[in-house]
């Protein structure tokens, strides 16, 4: 399994309404895209340990392919082009978890 993690810090003018657009659409990828597992996206409420972060997306994925076949799906790119003008960084990382899908 791999989990696929992202920190946000969005811009201090980024409509609250349009992040909330990006949070729904990034969940709704486990539906549209094969191999992920699960996802969650939310705020940190621990803001004194974030180093600016505000939010942050968890995603589960069947295998290490998975991430190439998410970072070029379509559903993935519309998501991309609603999130990037609203956020000031990013940070990423994926790796290989010991969990495995038939235990969740």
């Amino acid at each position: 399994m791999v989990e696929h993690i992202v920190l946000v810090k969005w811009k201090a003018t980024a409509d609250p309404a349009k992040i909330a657009e990006v949070q729904e659409a990034t969940i709704a990828l486990k539906d549209k895209i094969p191999g992920i597992i699960d996802v969650a996206f939310g705020e940190d409420f621990t803001k004194a340990r974030s180093l600016g972060f505000t939010h942050g997306l968890v995603m589960r994925m069947d295998k290490k392919e998975t991430v190439k076949v998410y970072e070029q799906h379509p559903e993935h790119i519309k998501v991309l082009k609603k999130m990037i003008p609203l956020a000031e960084k990013f940070l990423t990382i994926d790796f290989e978890s010991p969990r495995h899908v038939s235990r969740l």
